[in-house]
């Protein structure tokens, strides 16, 4: 695991990326913004590691259209979440899909609905 420190009390920026080659790069998603003076964090931020599996697009394009993801889930008005929103719905449809009752009944008959 990468985690990156920096001289002072604030940790990393949001939004440092680094690039290990073309096609892989970290991100980090949350840290410190600047333009808010916070860090809502209660540790070292951590990066996601993106690999271009398939296509033919620039590292940065996709670093930044991650990003671009992470900025603010309007369902929740949160700012700055760590994963991108598409990943946390995607997360949050998987709890409840897989919270119910492991064994099925068989569907009651016609004549107990009317």
């Amino acid at each position: 695991m990468l985690k990156l420190y920096r001289r002072g009390s604030h940790p990393i920026l949001r939004g440092l990326a680094h690039l290990q080659d073309s096609r892989t790069g970290y991100l980090w998603t949350s840290g410190f913004v600047p333009r808010v003076q916070t860090y809502d964090g209660k540790e070292v931020p951590r990066p996601l590691r993106i690999d271009i599996c398939c296509g033919d697009v620039a590292i940065e394009t996709v670093l930044a259209d991650v990003m671009a993801l992470t900025k603010l889930n309007y369902n929740t008005c949160k700012f700055g979440g760590a994963s991108p929103v598409t990943l946390r719905f995607a997360d949050a449809v998987g709890e409840i899909l897989t919270a119910g009752p492991l064994e099925v009944d068989a569907p009651l008959s016609f004549k107990f609905y009317i």
